[in-house]
């Protein structure tokens, strides 16, 4: 049986709790303008987070001045954010995140090391290169974990409880070709995710100014969806990963 927790929340909807979330975010920043709320959410509902970065965002800045900061500020940033939220960050490290065997069996047995019953990652048609690329990797990944003993998995399977991808500002779901959008209520997230992100990511505030308000615009676009203040949409993956945690 999958391990959880069941939550009665304030609309009376059993919630299934998973003890484990890992996302899986191309640049630093990604996890929290994506969906932050949801994490926030879950959370506070007893979940662990771990983030998973696979590049340093070295491209993140507005002037060209600032190009040589970056680095050690984009390090900063996610060792505050790791203080501040208690979240577990894994940094892959990549300067351009590429598909190959190499990366794909590291994530592989990152997924079955952590074991997270919820995967949530950029979907694999994201404008953004390193997001498709990501979702690319994480793709094969799930299906060595789930179905195969490729890259050491001899006696080590895990099949997560729960895939989705999330909306970003270079994926908008609008423009996707899928048939159901889970959306999560994030009401009661809102104004610490955005809080949390202007405190935060101060690089970005220059680059990442239009994110931000694509940000709230669509988490208010996607809780009208579900007649609450503020959402955020996900596209369920069941391919490898039978859908057995719904998040709400």
């Amino acid at each position: 049986m999958p391990e959880k927790n069941y939550i009665l929340c304030e609309d009376k909807i059993p919630v299934v709790v998973p003890k484990r979330i890992m996302v899986f975010a191309g640049h630093p920043d990604d996890e929290l303008v994506s969906c932050g709320g949801t994490i926030l959410k879950y959370q506070e509902l007893g979940a662990k987070i771990t983030v998973v970065v696979a590049t340093q965002g070295l491209g993140g800045y507005a002037k060209s001045e600032n190009k040589d900061k970056v680095t050690s500020r984009r390090q900063s940033e996610l060792m505050h954010i790791k203080q501040k939220l208690n979240w577990d960050v894994i940094e892959l490290g990549h300067e351009d995140l590429k598909v190959n065997r190499k990366t794909v069996a590291r994530v592989t047995n990152l997924i079955r090391d952590e074991k997270p019953h919820v995967i949530l990652l950029p979907h694999f048609t994201d404008f953004h290169r390193v997001h498709r690329s990501l979702s690319k990797i994480c793709r094969e990944a799930i299906y060595h974990c789930s179905t195969g003993k490729a890259y050491g998995g001899y006696g080590r399977n895990w099949t997560p409880y729960g895939v989705y991808y999330y909306e970003s500002p270079s994926c908008k779901f609008q423009y996707i070709d899928a048939s159901v959008f889970v959306v999560v209520d994030i009401s009661s997230y809102m104004e610490q995710k955005l809080h949390i992100f202007d405190e935060v990511y101060t690089s970005q505030k220059e680059i990442l100014e239009q994110v931000t308000e694509w940000a709230e615009d669509t988490a208010t676009l996607r809780g009208n969806d579900i007649y609450k203040e503020y959402g955020e949409a996900f596209i369920p993956e069941t391919t490898y990963s039978p859908l057995k945690i719904l998040l709400v």
